[in-house]
């Protein structure tokens, strides 16, 4: 392959190492909230709100994960995407051209690698997603600060907006007879997949998590708004550069801290209460308020534990943690899909078949076993290559000429 332009990919000297450490970070918390959706279907988990006939066990393990991890990293990881976004299209090169068409073809090879990870290991997928909007982002380069935020809080309006409906009294009605309709059609075909799940062939499972997409791929518009608000908050990071000069922004970075700490606590309490209780399958008030605290809780503890990483990593950036976190981060697409190949053996009945036989709090010991596995794996791989494997191959692709991967 050669390269038509004189754009070159970022060189290791110029990474910022806290923006790999929260990447890292990020692929732990994703996990966390990802496995229990692997080994008991994330179209069932859709459905499975309730837990009266759980485990005093299960249900603390299940709330640890609420309170602590889920809607959390994802938002990191969006954030990061819009960093990176912002960083890659403002990159010096000694080309005249544009770099935009790089980034749509990176974009675009990021969707390949998204589709692939449906199609043969799972629904769950988030690159789809992030490649879709990506493309939507490239709109906004030109944005001033006050028009990306705008921009951001019109995405998160829309999404309450959306909820709201769920509890007007002459749109409730309607909607508690669709979504009761949709509940029921939803629990026929999750029945016929997750049997599937725990005997079928490799092909049959492949077949089965297409249609379990379908179901999944519904909710995506949300999803995606929350993406983008992420993504154009992210911009706005980079730009004001709150991450590469840390050190001039600490009496900001130490007022957030506090300030979604406190947000944080109450919002993701009353989230973890209502997913305890709450049913998705009928509008209420109740689902309201949990949507709602889902997304503020995630953004308050997503700004409070990278805020809190700043200000350690101020005081002691030698913690032999950081380097771990920021090796794995630096592989946080290859750590990403091999998190799936992982499970997928450990659920699948070619494997270990522990597709629904795994609990809450075993979920989180095999989180933690599989990325303390992947942390050192990864600072090994990195002391032989310049990259990892899916990270080299992007990058090949994306400015279409070999990239040195084996270090000298």
């Amino acid at each position: 392959m050669k390269s038509n332009t004189n754009h070159t990919p970022i060189e290791q000297s110029e990474r910022i190492a806290l923006i790999d450490i929260f990447r890292g970070l990020a692929i732990f918390g994703i996990l966390m909230v990802n496995l229990p959706m692997m080994y008991h279907g994330i179209s069932s988990m859709l459905l499975d709100t309730q837990y009266s006939d759980a485990t005093t066990l299960q249900t603390i393990s299940k709330s640890f994960i609420n309170f602590f991890f889920e809607g959390k990293f994802y938002i990191i990881f969006s954030l990061l995407f819009g960093y990176g976004f912002w960083m890659f299209i403002n990159k010096k090169t000694e080309s005249e051209k544009s770099i935009i068409p790089i980034f749509r073809r990176r974009l675009f090879i990021l969707l390949l690698f998204g589709i692939g990870h449906v199609v043969f290991l799972w629904a769950g997928d988030v690159l789809i997603y992030y490649a879709i909007f990506g493309f939507m982002l490239i709109s906004t380069r030109n944005y001033s600060d006050r028009k990306m935020l705008k921009g951001a809080i019109i995405c998160l309006s829309i999404i309450v907006a959306l909820n709201l409906l769920m509890v007007i009294p002459n749109y409730n009605t309607i909607a508690k007879s669709e979504m009761e309709l949709d509940f029921a059609e939803m629990e026929r075909k999750t029945n016929s997949i997750l049997a599937i799940y725990s005997t079928g062939s490799y092909i049959e499972i492949l077949i089965a998590r297409l249609k379990e997409y379908q179901i999944v791929f519904a909710g995506a518009f949300a999803s995606g708004l929350i993406y983008m608000a992420m993504f154009l908050i992210g911009a706005v990071i980079a730009k004001k550069q709150y991450i590469k000069n840390f050190k001039e922004k600490l009496p900001q970075i130490h007022k957030i801290f506090w300030a979604t700490l406190i947000v944080g606590i109450i919002a993701n309490t009353i989230f973890a209460i209502l997913k305890l209780s709450v049913s998705y399958s009928t509008p209420s008030w109740g689902l309201f308020t949990m949507s709602i605290t889902s997304i503020i809780g995630g953004i308050a503890f997503a700004f409070c534990y990278c805020s809190a990483i700043i200000q350690l990593y101020d005081k002691r950036k030698d913690y032999k943690i950081f380097g771990l976190l920021a090796a794995t981060g630096r592989m946080a697409l290859t750590n990403y899909l091999c998190q799936s190949v992982i499970v997928a053996f450990l659920i699948y009945p070619f494997g270990f078949g522990l597709f629904n036989k795994i609990e809450f709090w075993q979920s989180i010991i095999i989180t933690i076993s599989i990325f303390t596995i992947q942390m050192f794996i990864s600072r090994w791989w990195l002391t032989k290559f310049h990259f990892g494997p899916f990270e080299w191959l992007w990058r090949c692709l994306t400015y279409m000429k070999i990239q040195p991967l084996v270090r000298k």
